[in-house]
């Protein structure tokens, strides 16, 4: 994923502050505050304990209403961004907000726009030669009474702004690019595995994640698995539930994508390639066969979604002209790609002649090869630096260009010292399992002191790999004063 960038319609100020740049906000003038409003104050049901803090509440209130009747006025609902107003009159709004204590409004400004990712869970056993995200085996994961903490947090907060846009979902140079609209509940786990427990040990899994998210913020998310193996009846009976869920038109509302990963990548074909080498035949054979087996499976389970247009097969090889890469190109991946839909055929022939799980007329076969056929022509040769794909490359001499970040980040990094939430490249937000936040692009990290009010927030997270280790975005960056330019 390229880091972009984009114009802002404001200009950068300069103040009589150390290094300081700061945007224009378009806070309304401070002489011009808005009238006393008489407010009937219930302090049992107010979210502050003391006098002073229900006051600054209650300001915020107003500010907040002054800022919808403007957006209003001024008809810019189309291009308003949080991050483009003050946030100093608004501080107060977060009161009685359990995930939010301790952090100011910038703080929680900041966090919000372009939160990509909750990762709910954290690892991965399924260990592919390329993952961009260096998955580990070790796992941890968020309760759900900690999950609902944030969701709940992130509702009420919504609606303590009145509706208005907390994500910056205006920021994207293509409003239409979904990839911003979306909240992830995974990094480096696949979502066959996400689960999650409350105190009473009752589970959680993707499809009660994905409504919570949805229900409380709005926000859809993604789902995305490289397969399981069929032989495991927890999985198989689980992505059976989940085709079932996602077919209703109602439920794949709550996702901008359902992704099925399908490349040369999987360890098991990996395994095969190096038994092979090694003159095992019949070992590479087996674990050849049992990669294809299980990506048949999997397509075949899912074979209900694939005439959805949220519903993709994502398909990753080296290109051709890559050297050394005879069994991980595109020439490769095509091979894999014939044999696989041999094998889905072949079930969905077994189930039109016995049970009718699936497929309910010969028709339907031919309907939904269609759409597997142009789901999988689109094959992605452009890979990234990170995670484990270097070091897989030296081990099979592959020669292919790869996409390079180390470079790009230390312009984000200079440009975060600058200009702090202020920032001018986009990139997002990432909420660990033990709540702490991070600036990232999915290649790089960057950390920050920002940390949510979690039970587990004591319990770290296994560290994310590729981060920049010689600067924290600290708080003190974040809250730096706000400028008021009027008119």
């Amino acid at each position: 994923m390229k880091i972009q960038s984009y114009k802002s319609n404001y200009k950068p100020l300069s103040i009589n502050k150390p290094q300081h740049k700061i945007f224009q906000t378009k806070i309304l003038p401070q002489n011009k505050q808005p009238q006393a409003v008489v407010h009937n104050i219930n302090f049992k049901g107010n979210p502050c304990s003391e006098i002073k803090n229900a006051a600054k509440f209650l300001y915020a209130k107003i500010r907040v209403s002054t800022l919808k009747k403007y957006i209003e006025k001024t008809k810019e609902q189309d291009s308003f961004v949080l991050r483009h107003f003050a946030m100093e009159p608004f501080e107060g709004l977060q009161y009685g907000i359990k995930a939010f204590k301790g952090m100011t409004m910038k703080e929680i400004q900041y966090m919000c726009e372009n939160l990509h990712v909750i990762a709910v869970n954290r690892g991965c056993k399924n260990m592919y030669g390329y993952c961009y995200a260096d998955a580990k085996p070790s796992k941890s994961a968020m309760s759900w009474e900690d999950f609902t903490t944030i969701t709940k947090g992130l509702k009420t907060l919504k609606k303590r702004f009145l509706g208005l846009d907390i994500f910056g979902e205006n920021i994207p140079i293509s409003k239409e690019d979904i990839l911003y609209r979306t909240t992830e509940l995974f990094y480096d786990s696949d979502c066959m595995n996400i689960a999650v427990k409350d105190k009473k040990g009752k589970v959680y899994d993707f499809t009660e994640l994905a409504t919570e998210l949805y229900n409380s913020t709005g926000r859809r998310t993604a789902f995305d698995t490289s397969g399981w193996y069929k032989n495991n009846p927890i999985l198989q009976k689980r992505a059976e539930k989940y085709t079932e869920y996602f077919s209703k038109p109602e439920n794949m509302e709550k996702l901008n994508a359902f992704n099925v990963s399908f490349n040369v990548f999987n360890a098991s074909y990996i395994a095969s390639i190096k038994a092979l080498k090694k003159g095992e035949t019949e070992k590479a054979n087996r674990l050849r066969e049992r990669f294809l087996y299980n990506m048949a499976n999997t397509l075949f389970t899912f074979i209900p979604l694939v005439d959805n247009p949220k519903f993709h097969i994502l398909v990753r090889s080296f290109d051709s002209k890559a050297k050394n890469a005879k069994y991980f190109d595109k020439n490769a991946m095509e091979s894999l790609i014939k044999q696989v839909l041999t094998r889905v055929q072949r079930l969905c022939k077994d189930d039109l002649a016995g049970e009718q799980k699936y497929i309910k007329n010969p028709s339907m076969i031919e309907n939904k090869f269609v759409n597997l056929y142009i789901k999988l022509g689109l094959l992605d040769t452009s890979l990234n630096s990170s995670g484990r794909m270097k070091k897989f490359m030296q081990e099979f001499n592959i020669k292919a260009p790869l996409l390079e970040y180390d470079e790009s980040m230390k312009k984000v990094v200079a440009d975060l010292k600058e200009n702090g939430r202020y920032h001018k490249f986009i990139m997002h937000r990432l909420i660990d399992t033990d709540g702490k936040v991070y600036h990232m692009n999915y290649a790089r990290f960057i950390p920050t002191e920002i940390q949510l009010n979690l039970a587990q927030k004591n319990i770290p997270a296994p560290k994310l790999s590729n981060m920049t280790e010689d600067f924290v975005l600290t708080n003190e960056i974040l809250n730096r004063p706000e400028v008021y330019i009027t008119k």
